[in-house]
C-alpha cells in the first residue's frame, strides 16, 4: 500500500468520523425533543414523530458518513480503521458533556481515558510500506 493511500484513507476516516459525531448528536437533539414513547398515543404516532428534519438530518448524514467509510476501508486495513474509528466515543462524549449538558463521572474519564490510549496503541501498530 503506498504512502499517499494511507494518507488518503486517513483523511475519508476523519471525515467519516466528524460526521458521525453529527449525526450522533442531531439524532440526540431529535430524540430530546420527540420524547420518550406513550403507549396511551400509539406507536404509529411515535412512529410517524420520526419523521421530522432533525432525524431525517441524523440519519442522512449516517449514509453520507457510511459512504466515507467504505472509501476509508479501501484504503485503510480494517484492524487500523476501526479502532481509530472508536475516536467517535471521545467527540461524543465531549458533545454530550457541552451540548446537552450530561454528568460525568470519574469512572466515565476513567473509561475515556482507556479508549484513548488503546487507539494510541493501535495507531501506532499501523504497517509501514
Amino acid at each position: 500500500m503506498k504512502n499517499n493511500d494511507k494518507i488518503i484513507g486517513i483523511i475519508y476516516l476523519l471525515i467519516d468520523i466528524i460526521i458521525s459525531v453529527i449525526a450522533q448528536l442531531i439524532l440526540k437533539k431529535a430524540m430530546v425533543n420527540i420524547g420518550e414513547f406513550d403507549p396511551e398515543a400509539g406507536i404509529l404516532n411515535y412512529g410517524l414523530s420520526f419523521l421530522n428534519f432533525q432525524v431525517i438530518l441524523g440519519l442522512g448524514l449516517y449514509g453520507l458518513g457510511m459512504v466515507f467509510w467504505l472509501l476509508c476501508l479501501t484504503k485503510l486495513d480494517l484492524s487500523f480503521a476501526y479502532p481509530a474509528a472508536t475516536l467517535q466515543y471521545i467527540f461524543i462524549f465531549l458533545g454530550a458533556w457541552i451540548i446537552f449538558e450530561e454528568s460525568i463521572s470519574h469512572l466515565r474519564l476513567a473509561g475515556l481515558a482507556v479508549i484513548c490510549l488503546g487507539v494510541i496503541i493501535m495507531s501506532t501498530g499501523m504497517k509501514k510500506a
